[in-house]
C-alpha cells in the first residue's frame, strides 16, 4: 500500500498521508537522502510544517511562531511559505495584519523570501484586476498596504 501511495502522490499532492505514517515512511528511507522518495517525503513534511505554522499565527503567539518558522528551512521552502501566507490571508482577511507582521519579520532575515512574496502578490493583484475580481484585488492591496 505504501508504494501505491507514493505513485499516486504527484506534483499536486496526491493522497492524504497522516503525520505519523509520513514520519514512519521518512525513517524507512532515511538511508539514502538523495533518493527521490526521501526528497518527496522531506518536501511534504516541510510543506505541512510551514502551512501549520502560518495557519496558527495570531497576535498573541506570533513571536513563538516566528521562532519556530526560523527553525524550518525557509530558503528551500520559500515558495511554500509565500503560497501559504497568500492563501491564509485570502481565507481570513481579519488576520491580514498578523500575516503582514510575520512576513515583515521574515523579510528582515531573508529578503529574497520577501521579494518573492511581493512578486506573487503583485501578480495576484494584476490577475484580479484583469478578471475584475474585487474581493481578491482588495485582499492583495490590503496585504501590500499593511506590509
Amino acid at each position: 500500500m505504501d508504494s501505491h501511495r507514493s505513485t499516486l502522490a504527484g506534483r499536486c499532492g496526491g493522497v492524504y498521508t497522516p503525520s505519523f505514517e509520513l514520519a514512519r515512511m521518512l525513517r524507512e528511507v532515511q538511508d539514502d537522502k538523495t533518493s527521490t522518495e526521501y526528497q518527496r517525503l522531506a518536501w511534504d513534511a516541510l510543506r505541512r510544517s510551514i502551512n501549520g505554522l502560518v495557519n496558527k499565527v495570531t497576535a498573541t503567539n506570533i513571536k513563538n511562531i516566528i521562532q519556530e518558522l526560523f527553525g524550518e528551512n525557509l530558503i528551500r521552502g520559500r515558495g511554500l511559505f509565500c503560497r501559504s501566507c497568500i492563501k491564509s490571508q485570502m481565507a481570513s482577511l481579519g488576520f491580514t495584519g498578523e500575516f503582514a507582521a510575520l512576513v515583515a519579520v521574515v523579510n528582515t532575515e531573508f529578503p529574497e523570501v520577501g521579494a518573492l512574496l511581493l512578486k506573487r502578490i503583485v501578480l495576484q493583484l494584476k490577475r484580479a484586476y484583469k478578471w475584475n475580481d474585487k474581493p481578491r484585488l482588495l485582499a492583495a492591496v490590503k496585504f501590500i498596504a499593511l506590509w
